[in-house]
């Protein structure tokens, strides 16, 4: 593959082919057929070649995959790849072309969470009946169904849920809403996390989402109510875990995994224990079979069905090693379990050490560069991982071989496929990976390949980031990408793509730091800001900033320090949860910022200048959060002062957006004028083209300070820019907020009808974007008489 070559660029020919070749739904095959025909040709005399050399490849995929014959997808895949590939070194533009189709091939995909249906799951027919008798009952009491399924690693409670859940897919539709509270990075997930997740899958407008857990929680509620939701919570280990994630729907299911129920979760939630079981022997074999799609005698496999005590995961493991027709790998695969002592390591799978056989037996067997991939996976954090991490991990490699080794691994269940571009290793597998690249890697090959997976992200997130903005970011050695920012359709591709990674971004933040290196941990916390503000992923985006504050102190180098220590008092201020004291922390961390980079000393460089900028901007946003505008005043007039030479034209068309709503407050009416119009005219004149939504946004200020002062027809002058500026751009949030005062404002001018119409318009927007706002609207309007619906 070669170093110099792009790892999500080579993985983007990969993904197409898989979402539309190796797709068995018609619908995504008549969808994308067309766009990737249009791909190869540009005349139109070969398309009708292309399409058929398409349309037999899929047929032979599909039935190669019925079969078994995993060899022959690998093949097919590689071929078509391969000339994607081609194409984008004849044609560099096809790169967006094909990014476009797979981004909407991932945003048509079905959550796999949700509805996947689960290939080769046997027996638990017991188990079903008890969990659909409690359902039926808790339905007709309108109360919560809760299911807490227990056993030990690996029995396979997380397919048993997801197999309940599908098979009642035509029932339980509405919201699904699933976490992982398992140990991530030596910790518990924090609760704060899963929810922020979760408001933004639910499209809470970003300005309402709190701060404090438990005000998080009650918006989760506020937007589940009166819907139909599904909640599956995996690894549940405490109460306190679930307690602030749970509603009390009637018509909602709550299903738990973990090891055993907490010993005090019924004092908080009514719910049905139900242990997941091993399989018998029948049922085992009959999984066993399945998985394998072996043609031997069943009666042979018997002896290994009886040395794995049912679990699931050994038999998929195992059954990786019958679906190749070697004479002997039955006979060999039973004397190995035979063993009494290896008998019992298989079976104490809830304890790492010493290692189950079946997935010593697995790695022993693996091709070279499976086995290679496999302890590489091992040293990346146990989370989700798409295809371009897995070329960046093996860059030496054709992508052939990697995706050849990738199938492998799937094949032999030690990586799962849990959607397009999505893969996941189970725990104690990932376990297993991480013991043998200890053991069978050198600390320099460790090091090399750390290294790698830091850079890769380094290289994702930092092109992300200056995707989303063009803020001013310290590099040294001009280390961060030359680039600009982009249009909203590749900004919200980029937000996509970022959220997609997210799980392995901030563990590489954590990675980073702890194989030392410092450098890229904090360039990486700095890039992450623009996803986290957007996404709302404060809890996480602090906890990055602080250790990328921690780096940055290691690297000695003063000024990433002070970029380090504005970022993670901007985190703080982002959040602000009084509970957690983010405004006093905020503005310990911005203060010593501002004493890295010499406030009032002549001969400063240009970064410490604008660093002084940007901290006192923070200052100022702080103060006037805690309603003193006053300070707040003086703190932005220092911000504009400290950049007084240096070209930065967005930066002081923001600050004067923020002085001319603090003067609003200050009730300088005059003084707010010229700073919102001169914001208007300094978004409009910016080097890279006008920003029509902070130019709306600032009209919204400019009619609110002209309300205040009395001014109401210039007012709705203002509103009537701000409203097409807002729509213009897509923003039917800030719309929706300036159709109201516009209503508000309309009604003091006496013009009733057109407040009410302005009003109504509120409301539908609001609606829209799933604000709280919209009970405002309809109060207006019925204080006012006006339509209801």
């Amino acid at each position: 593959m070669g170093s110099a070559v792009d790892p999500e660029i080579v993985a983007l020919g990969s993904i197409v082919i898989s979402s539309l070749v190796g797709n068995a739904v018609q619908d995504a095959w008549t969808w994308g057929k067309g766009r990737l025909v249009a791909l190869f040709v540009r005349d139109g005399a070969e398309e009708a070649a292309v399409g058929d050399e398409l349309e037999q490849a899929r047929r032979q995929a599909l039935e190669a995959g019925e079969a078994g014959d995993e060899g022959t997808v690998t093949e097919i895949t590689d071929e078509w790849s391969s000339r994607v590939l081609e194409l984008f070194a004849e044609r560099p533009d096809a790169v967006r072309e094909v990014r476009e189709l797979v981004g909407e091939a991932l945003t048509r995909a079905t959550p796999a969470e949700a509805s996947l249906a689960l290939l080769h799951y046997v027996n638990h027919t017991a188990l079903f009946r008890e969990m659909d008798g409690h359902w039926r009952a808790c339905r007709a009491a309108g109360t919560l169904t809760s299911v807490f399924l227990s056993g030990v690693r690996g029995v396979g409670k997380r397919s048993t849920a997801q197999q309940w859940i599908h098979s009642h897919r035509d029932v339980l539709f509405g919201v699904f809403l699933q976490a992982d509270l398992g140990m991530q990075g030596g910790r518990m997930v924090d609760p704060a996390v899963v929810l922020e997740r979760w408001l933004e899958e639910l499209d809470v407008p970003r300005d309402e989402r709190p701060g404090d857990v438990p005000a998080k929680a009650r918006r989760v509620r506020h937007e589940l109510r009166d819907r139909s939701v599904v909640f599956l919570l995996e690894n549940v280990t405490t109460t306190r875990q679930v307690r602030d994630l749970l509603t009390d729907q009637p018509y909602g299911v709550v299903l738990m995994t973990g090891q055993e129920a907490p010993h005090d979760l019924t004092t908080f939630l009514e719910f049905l224990p139900l242990p997941v079981p091993a399989l018998r022997d029948e049922h085992a074999l009959e999984l066993l079979v399945k998985v394998s799609r072996t043609t031997e005698d069943p009666a042979k496999l018997e002896p290994i069905v009886r040395h794995l005590g049912g679990l699931p995961l050994a038999l998929r493991l195992i059954a990786g090693h019958l679906k190749a027709p070697v004479p002997g790998v039955i006979e060999d695969v039973g004397a190995r379990l035979a063993d009494r002592a290896a008998r019992q390591e298989l079976l104490d799978v809830d304890d790492p050490n010493p290692l189950p056989e079946a997935l010593e037996l697995a790695y022993g067997r693996m091709a070279v560069r499976t086995a290679q991939l496999y302890r590489r996976l091992g040293l990346l954090m146990c989370e989700d991982f798409q295809l371009d991490t897995v070329f960046a991990l093996v860059s030496d490699w054709e992508p052939s071989e990697a995706r050849t080794a990738l199938s492998a691994l799937i094949s032999g269940g030690l990586v799962e496929r849990r959607g397009l571009d999505t893969y996941r290793m189970h725990i104690l597998v990932h376990d297993h990976a991480s013991i043998v690249a200890e053991r069978d890697e050198t600390e320099s090959e460790r090091e090399a390949v750390r290294r790698r997976i830091v850079h890769h992200f380094l290289r994702i997130t930092e092109r992300g980031e200056q995707t989303l903005s063009t803020r001013w970011l310290y590099s040294p050695m001009n280390a961060f990408p030359a680039d600009t920012a982009a249009d909203e359709r590749r900004q919200t591709e980029a937000l996509r793509e970022l959220a997609r990674r997210e799980a392995g971004i901030f563990a590489a933040v954590r990675l980073a730091a702890e194989a030392g290196l410092h450098l890229e941990a904090w360039r990486l916390s700095q890039a992450i800001r623009t996803f986290c503000l957007r996404t709302g992923r404060d809890t996480q985006w602090i906890e990055a900033a602080e250790i990328g504050l921690a780096s940055a102190l290691e690297t000695g180098d003063t000024m990433a320090v002070a970029r380090a220590s504005y970022e993670v008092g901007f985190a703080h201020l982002e959040r602000w949860n009084v509970e957690e004291g983010d405004s006093r922390l905020a503005r310990e961390h911005f203060e010593q910022a501002l004493s890295l980079v010499n406030p009032g000393v002549p001969g400063r460089s240009e970064g410490e200048r604008r660093t002084e900028s940007s901290v006192l901007e923070g200052l100022g946003l702080l103060e006037r959060k805690l309603k003193r505008p006053g300070h707040a005043i003086d703190l932005f007039s220092r911000a504009q002062a400290a950049l007084e030479g240096i070209d930065h034209p967005r930066g002081e068309a923001l600050l004067a957006l923020h002085l001319g709503s603090t003067y609003t407050a200050l009730e300088r009416h005059d003084a707010a004028e010229g700073e919102l119009l001169r914001a208007v005219e300094e978004f409009e004149g910016l080097p890279d083209g006008p920003d029509r939504f902070n130019m709306a946004k600032a009209r919204l200020r400019l009619a609110e300070n002209r309300r205040a002062c009395g001014r109401l027809r210039e007012a709705v002058e203002a509103l009537d820019l701000a409203v097409d500026g807002m729509t213009g751009v897509g923003s039917a949030y800030y719309a929706a907020q300036a159709l109201l005062l516009r209503g508000d404002v309309r009604v003091q001018l006496g013009e009733r009808e057109a407040a009410v119409e302005d009003w109504t318009s509120a409301r539908a927007l609001f609606a829209e974007e799933g604000s709280i706002h919209e009970g405002e609207a309809q109060h207006r309007l019925e204080r006012e008489g006006g339509e209801e619906e």
